[in-house]
């Protein structure tokens, strides 16, 4: 017979049971020939890419919302293309949104208003937008060197017969325009003189004014640059590496003075996550086609391949920018105030030097 505390006894039975079977289960495992292999550790890449390290019970620390710009197709836009759809910027606590704006009065107006915080351009437009009094700062370079091509009609045979031609260029001022004018100026033509530019919207405008006859030749990087080859046309003036060697803030990263000042710890991740970015292209064949394939919507697989090849020795993750090179951009551009400005004017170096000596580069290079 069961006595008027049998039902007590019996939950405190099953309560005890419960309580041993959640400490066998929480224990270390027996060594047996059935158990599961321990996980290995992470890798170096994993543990690189797992983000800032959260206190147990605490949420993740918000994203910080980022406005950043490209202006244009051309692969030396592309660091902000890798280390965004690589992650980078999210690892750096980033939120970075990216926009198409090309080069010039419309970047120059975005970065004044705050629309853009971190720009993607040449470095003539950050030089214009300091000599007229925007405060627009350059902070890195991924490429120091013009790296385009002159194409011309088949009929054109040599530089001299320029004379009295019209090129194409993305915008007038912007870079393919200052980088055709120095071209031609070391050929021996000055421009607006013996050779005109005109400006179509960008390279896949160049193109379609050479095709329809609107222009004469026009100027273009990767990857358009492949197209034009392949379309017949003459690559008459190589302007990169293997031809007439300009140094030159092609590639820039570019801000406000009011940035600067208000946020430099955002812009020191940003470089982080460039550099992450351009190191990632220059080991993963793969991960930069597939990411210029996305932003020039290109669909060519050769031509997505030939220009990663090309860029793969190009593109820097030091990002440190030079002096000499920002010098020749001072000296291309026709605004007086140029005449007195100094590279150290126009530029901040802390950023990239920060970048170098923190050691975080000779950690990308493992």
């Amino acid at each position: 017979m069961r006595g008027p505390g049998w039902q007590g006894k019996q939950l405190r039975a099953l309560a005890g049971l419960m309580v041993l079977l959640v400490a066998l289960a929480c224990g270390p495992a027996r060594a047996t020939g059935d158990a599961a292999p321990a996980a290995p550790p992470p890798t170096v890449a994993a543990a690189e890419s797992a983000g800032p390290v959260v206190a147990p019970g605490s949420a993740p620390a918000p994203l910080q919302k980022v406005h950043g710009s490209y202006s244009g197709i051309q692969v030396v836009q592309s660091p902000a293309w890798l280390a965004l759809e690589g992650g980078y910027f999210r690892e750096q606590g980033l939120d970075v949104d990216l926009t198409l704006i090309t080069s010039g009065a419309t970047l120059l107006a975005a970065l004044r208003n705050g629309e853009v915080e971190l720009a993607g351009t040449g470095g003539s437009t950050l030089l214009l937008g300091y000599v007229e009094g925007l405060e627009t700062m350059l902070i890195g370079a991924p490429v120091r060197l013009l790296d385009f091509s002159v194409f011309v009609r088949p009929d054109i045979r040599t530089t001299d017969e320029l004379r009295g031609k019209t090129l194409g260029v993305n915008r007038l001022k912007s870079t393919t325009d200052v980088g055709t004018r120095l071209a031609l100026q070391r050929l021996g033509l000055q421009p607006d003189v013996d050779v005109f530019t005109r400006g179509t919207g960008g390279q896949t405008e160049s193109l379609a004014a050479m095709e329809t006859g609107a222009v004469d030749g026009a100027t273009f990087g990767m990857p358009i640059l492949v197209e034009a080859r392949r379309r017949g046309y003459t690559e008459l003036v190589q302007i990169n590496d293997r031809g007439i060697r300009i140094p030159f803030i092609n590639g820039a990263i570019g801000t406000t003075q009011r940035m600067i000042a208000q946020q430099p710890d955002v812009l020191d991740r940003a470089m982080r996550a460039l550099a992450q970015g351009i190191q990632r292209f220059k080991r993963d064949r793969e991960f930069g086609i597939q990411v210029l394939g996305k932003y020039s919507q290109l669909e060519s697989r050769d031509l997505l391949e030939a220009s990663v090849d090309y860029y793969q020795p190009l593109l820097e993750p030091d990002l440190y920018p030079d002096r000499e090179a920002m010098q020749v951009v001072i000296d291309a551009e026709e605004n007086p105030a140029a005449r007195t400005t100094k590279p150290e004017d126009v530029t901040d170096y802390r950023f990239a030097e920060r970048l170098r000596s923190s050691g975080f580069l000779d950690q990308l290079g493992r």
